[in-house]
């Protein structure tokens, strides 16, 4: 009895073993399958275009300084696809030897700065293609987020790639009066002594509302406004582009 107890635990022995070296298989086999599978999704997650305005709506809409942070964070280094940029500055430059165009966009959502440098061919010639894009025409980008801060008021991209020459807002059932004259009244501003009013050719002026009213108020804000105003009305008489 003795003897048949020993072998018949040893035979269970093995059968343990073997079990074990199967499951054991098994898992190292699984592992093998998902590694892959799980580096394809990594990289199509990571490879993924997100909206730009939405993330820069929601940049200025963040009301603390932990969820800008945590909003930012997850932003950066993945691409995201910016419509409706209007150029303010375009400046030809040379980067890492490459000929392209430094330009700072103005977002519409949340009148941040945007600022990147164009350096493929293929943008390259959507830029320079007739009608060459300038100063206050609109343009569609895909870039990496760099940086981004709502008290800088700036978006900064890399690998930027423009996408095609856009219009400067979405499609609408009836155009606002604003885009139809460029002389009615865009934004009025009451916090003041008086009443300012921009008018739509002006409307670039609110992406420093945030900040100056930080730094000088309310009233420092109307008084901006007004000067700035007064110096591009005098351009405009005076035949000079503001």
């Amino acid at each position: 009895m003795n003897i048949e107890h020993q072998v018949l635990e040893a035979r269970q022995r093995g059968m343990r073993r073997r079990a074990l070296a199967r499951r054991s298989l098994i898992c190292l086999l699984c592992s093998a399958l998902a590694i892959p599978l799980i580096s394809t999704r990594c990289a199509h997650a990571a490879g993924r275009t997100s909206n730009g305005n939405d993330f820069a709506l929601y940049l200025v809409e963040s009301r603390t300084a932990a969820e800008e942070k945590d909003l930012v964070e997850d932003a950066l280094g993945r691409p995201h696809y910016f419509r409706y940029l209007q150029i303010m500055e375009i400046e030809e430059t040379r980067k890492n030897g490459m000929d392209g165009f430094a330009i700072t966009a103005f977002e519409p959502s949340s009148y941040l700065d945007v600022h990147f440098t164009v350096t493929r061919s293929a943008s390259l010639r959507t830029l320079r293609e007739a009608p060459e894009s300038k100063r206050g025409d609109a343009i569609a980008v895909t870039g990496k987020i760099e940086a981004a801060s709502k008290d800088d008021n700036t978006i900064h991209l890399k690998s930027t790639i423009v996408r095609h020459k856009d219009r400067l807002s979405p499609a609408m059932g009836q155009e606002l009066l604003c885009e139809v004259d460029p002389r009615a009244t865009f934004y009025s501003y009451t916090g003041g002594k008086q009443i300012v009013n921009l008018t739509y050719k002006d409307r670039d002026l609110i992406r420093h509302k945030d900040k100056i009213i930080k730094q000088r108020g309310r009233q420092g804000w109307a008084d901006y406004l007004t000067a700035e105003v007064a110096k591009r009305n005098a351009a405009r008489a005076a035949g000079r582009k503001p």
